[in-house]
C-alpha cells in the first residue's frame, strides 16, 4: 500500500501530464484538404510527449488515460468558404467541429475541445480544414498567441 499511495501522490504532486503548444510562425493550409497544425513552440510539456523538430503536429501520450484537449487557430482574413477543425488520434478522426463560413475580419479564430482516451504511444493532432479556393494561413497573433494546442491528463 505504501508504494501505491506514495507513487500516486508523487504523480499528482509533481505535476500530472500537461502540454501547452503554440505557433511562432504562419502555416499555409491548402485549399480543400485537412491538415494537421505543426506546433513549433512549447510553453509546457511535463511528460515529454511533443517534439518541436520531429512530427511537431503530434503529441504522443507517455501516460495512458483520459485527456482534456483544446485546439485553436487564427485564420488570415478571407470571407470565402468554410473553416473546420477537429482532433485525430493515430490519424483517425475523433471529433470534428464545423465552425461556419470564413470571415473578412482579420485573425478570425476557430476552436474545438473535448475528452480523448489515449493509450501509451497513441498520438493526437489538431487538424484544420478550409475551402476558400486557395491556400490560407493560420497565423500567430502576438502577443497572446491564439494558436494553441492544450492537452491535460484528467484520469486513468
Amino acid at each position: 500500500m505504501n508504494t501505491d499511495l506514495r507513487d500516486g501522490l508523487n504523480f499528482l504532486l509533481s505535476g500530472k501530464p500537461i502540454a501547452i503548444l503554440g505557433r511562432n510562425s504562419s502555416q499555409s493550409i491548402p485549399n480543400n484538404a485537412g491538415t494537421s497544425v505543426g506546433w513549433d513552440l512549447e510553453t509546457v510539456d511535463r511528460d515529454g510527449g511533443h517534439s518541436t523538430s520531429t512530427n511537431n503536429s503530434r503529441y504522443t501520450a507517455q501516460t495512458a488515460g483520459w485527456y482534456r484537449v483544446q485546439g485553436s487557430v487564427q485564420w488570415a482574413s478571407n470571407a470565402t468558404g468554410i473553416r473546420d477543425c477537429g482532433f485525430l488520434v493515430n490519424n483517425a478522426i475523433q471529433s470534428q467541429s464545423f465552425t461556419g463560413v470564413g470571415s473578412s475580419v482579420a485573425n478570425h479564430g476557430i476552436q474545438n475541445d473535448g475528452l480523448i482516451l489515449l493509450s501509451v504511444n497513441d498520438y493526437v493532432e489538431f487538424s484544420v480544414y478550409q475551402n476558400s479556393g486557395a491556400a490560407l494561413n493560420v497565423s500567430p497573433t502576438s502577443p497572446d498567441q491564439r494558436n494553441r494546442f492544450i492537452l491535460e491528463w484528467v484520469s486513468s
